[in-house]
């Protein structure tokens, strides 16, 4: 068990740079997302599975945000237990686990997508995307419901010496490493595919793939950057806990989930800039919101999310190309 007197406390340039870290993050994420949002639902057109997967996480991420001004505010003060502190806590764990949920429905969605590009017409539709969030935000809630009851009240709330109780770390493992591994192996064969198809495809049709790829490379690297620190450091911290580690080892594990944990928020800009990169008709709409000139709407013509018509022959390759836009819709 960690030894009884071990605790860490936050140095004045560690909690300064923090805290312009987290404003930074707080401002930057809401503004995007909150952009997001509003295109996705008042802007566009129609619905279809991505904009629901799209949208979603973007709600995850705003939600998240409004738990970073508690963050904010128990830094530098002395730790404390309340409803407004658990209630905050819940708050950033459910749309914490969301995001990595819906990331990992979204890789799901393309591996179906490739691995069945004709019966994927059916399964892939925004009903069955809808209902596939809805699940998820079920399941998340009360698992995180079910941790908070569990840790009655104690070493739940941000800021607390010992970091999170038992019931909560094997909570946040349990959901980021499931995950993780179906993100990977959706990814990884998906990514494999693309790159046969790219070596068969014709010359005028690699870079679409080529853009596949990209992108399902980006969101695996973006995903593992920003979750896979801060499970790794608490999983160290699970394993120093029942371990009797000494305390200037769990100090140093303390500290490594701390800074771990806030480079994980940084994953809400990181999805809003995704939605703009990748998606045609999400950056001619946030063109038109924002006034930009017409060859800045339309700089992205051509790209994997635009309609463009089969330029390949045969089944295969038509195949190979319509499962290479389905990914790079995202």
């Amino acid at each position: 068990m960690t030894p009884p007197n071990c605790s860490t406390t936050r140095g004045d340039l560690f909690q300064t740079v923090t805290m312009v870290y987290l404003s930074i993050i707080l401002i930057l994420g809401t503004v995007l997302n909150a952009l997001a949002l509003w295109v996705f639902c008042c802007r566009m057109r129609r619905w279809t599975e991505t904009r629901v997967y799209m949208a979603n996480l973007a709600g995850a991420d705003c939600c998240l945000l409004l738990s970073l001004p508690m963050v904010l505010y128990t830094m530098g003060k002395e730790p404390s237990e309340g409803f407004l502190c658990t209630v905050s806590q819940s708050i950033y764990l459910i749309n914490n686990y969301m995001s990595i949920c819906i990331t990992t429905a979204i890789s799901v969605d393309r591996f179906v997508a490739i691995q069945y590009p004709l019966r994927a017409r059916v399964w892939r539709c925004p009903r069955q995307a809808a209902g596939t969030c809805a699940l998820l935000w079920m399941l998340v809630i009360c698992l995180v419901s079910l941790t908070a009851w569990k840790q009655n009240g104690q070493n739940f709330c941000f800021g607390k010496s010992k970091t999170r109780g038992f019931w909560a770390i094997v909570f946040s493992l349990a959901l980021f490493f499931i995950p993780l591994m179906i993100l990977v192996f959706c990814s990884m064969w998906v990514l494999q595919k693309l790159m046969r198809k790219k070596a068969q495809a014709p010359a005028q049709d690699r870079r679409l793939i080529h853009k596949a790829v990209c992108v399902v490379s980006a969101n695996l690297v973006i995903f593992l950057v920003c979750f896979l620190p801060q499970h790794a450091a608490l999983l160290a911290k699970l394993i120093t806990d029942y371990a009797g580690a000494s305390c200037p080892v769990v100090q140093r594990v303390i500290i490594s989930v701390r800074v771990a944990s806030r480079l994980a928020n940084a994953n809400c800009c990181l999805d809003a800039l995704g939605y703009y990169f990748v998606t045609q008709e999400f950056q001619e709409e946030v063109g038109v919101v924002l006034g930009l000139p017409k060859i800045f709407q339309n700089q992205t013509q051509g790209s994997p999310g635009a309609d463009q018509p089969s330029l390949l022959g045969g089944r295969k390759a038509e195949k190979a190309l319509e499962s290479s836009k389905a990914l790079c819709s995202y």
